[in-house]
């Protein structure tokens, strides 16, 4: 998948995960964008990813030792994150919005015909049964559509809230 729908799809699930929790605008933004950057952290093992870029020396040092869609696409990896956001005391939801994150980009690259090491040290890759190649029309598709969608959420939580306004 690319990084667009990674990041799209992210940015969906956050939305729905926000706007069922709080209605607090503020905290509904961190959501909403702690599940998207997560959504994209797993390919800091590609150089050429969006995170890669941003940290070359570590994305070329995890590729260098690990390889690409290994231990970043795995569970192990998601424990890992989850327990050292515990340890600095990151609030739990926060945490949930980061398993989220990571775990829309496993499920995604899942469906590429690479798969991903989800059981990670262990070398065996996990697809789905149908699989469609990164950046084909699919992928792009998927991006737009995901986009839509939580622009749909958005504005129905919008129109809702005015409704309830209005009825006050």
């Amino acid at each position: 998948m690319t990084g667009k729908t990674h990041a799209a799809f992210g940015i969906l699930l956050g939305t729905a995960y926000a706007l069922n929790t709080t209605h607090d605008i503020g905290t509904s933004a961190v959501i909403i964008g702690t599940t998207g950057v997560f959504s994209i952290l797993p390919d800091i093992c590609h150089s050429g990813s969006k995170v890669g870029k941003e940290f070359k020396l570590l994305s070329r040092l995890i590729n260098f030792f690990f390889g690409h869609r290994t231990i970043t696409h795995s569970l192990l990896f998601m424990a890992v994150i989850a327990v050292v956001m515990t340890l600095i005391n990151i609030d739990f939801t926060y945490i949930i919005c980061a398993m989220i994150g990571i775990a829309s980009h496993i499920l995604l690259d899942m469906m590429t015909p690479r798969g991903v090491a989800l059981f990670f040290p262990i070398d065996f890759k996990i697809t789905t049964p149908i699989t469609f190649k990164t950046g084909g029309v699919l992928d792009l598709s998927l991006a737009t559509t995901f986009s839509v969608l939580t622009a749909y959420l958005i504005y129905t939580e919008m129109f809702h809230r005015t409704v309830d306004w209005i009825h006050l």
